[in-house]
């Protein structure tokens, strides 16, 4: 579906890229001379927005949208950088937060631009931010899995692209968003004008019906870690990944809870 950099040495160690449209395993199962997804460690510097520019309010998630049925039409990853039908190289990571709650959330997103990823205090705000929209609680598993999930959506140009106040690469239409890039018939990766726009339209695309077990475990602060959903984020990533974090993910760090 559409909900909607790693330098030479993770070549050699066969670590997976973790970014969405086209899976590119990083080493031996890849062709020789073939470009690979992504061949950085750190994500390309952009200018960030300043915060005073923008207004925000997390939104609040519109009742209907947890009625929604999943479209009829093929669903392939939001932001997806994987081929369909493609394998990832590497053994995933798991994550070990704990499940404990952690104080209400106090800080506010930073708008990000499109290919960046938030980062430190920044990743914890919007995985906040994004749990707060869905209702669920703000526990350090809950927050420390959402920000993984951000980093397996990370990558490099022209792979891996994150839209603009779109961590989590959705493709959900409206809240403002401009479509970036073709995903599948119907979804496009997009770029929203404000974080909260963006945070609005993740909650919106994660309660599209697609991703119920999901839900269900941020729901119960369990986070994101149960090899239960392998399905659901497969269908998320476009079979991209199937763990959060996937070792793409892991290899960025773990985030700030």
């Amino acid at each position: 579906m559409t909900a909607v950099g790693v330098g030479a040495a993770l070549l050699g160690a066969g670590i997976a890229v973790g970014t969405k449209t086209v899976p590119f395993p990083l080493a031996d199962s890849y062709a020789a001379g073939t470009p690979r997804a992504v061949t950085l460690t750190t994500a390309p510097s952009v200018s960030q927005p300043g915060a005073g520019a923008f207004g925000y309010a997390v939104a609040s998630m519109p009742a209907s949208l947890a009625a929604r049925t999943p479209t009829a039409s093929p669903r392939h990853s939001p932001g997806t950088t994987h081929a369909p039908g493609k394998t990832r190289a590497g053994t995933p990571s798991t994550a070990t937060s704990s499940q404990r709650p952690t104080s209400a959330a106090t800080l506010a997103p930073q708008p990000t631009a499109e290919y960046q990823t938030p980062t430190g205090q920044n990743q914890k705000a919007w995985s906040e931010a994004i749990l707060t929209a869905l209702g669920d609680p703000l526990t350090s598993a809950n927050i420390v899995s959402i920000g993984y999930w951000m980093q397996n959506e990370a990558g490099t140009p022209p792979y891996g692209i994150v839209g603009a106040n779109n961590p989590v690469n959705v493709s959900e239409p409206g809240y403002g968003g401009t479509q970036i890039q073709y995903e599948a018939p119907g979804y496009y990766l997009m770029s929203y004008p404000t974080v909260a726009d963006g945070v609005a339209a993740t909650a919106a695309y994660l309660s599209n019906g697609s991703y119920p077990q999901v839900l269900a475990d941020l729901r119960a602060g369990a986070g994101l870690s149960d090899p239960s959903l392998a399905g659901e984020l497969e269908e998320y990533s476009g079979d991209g990944y199937s763990t959060i974090p996937d070792s793409w993910g892991a290899s960025q760090g773990m985030p700030e809870s």
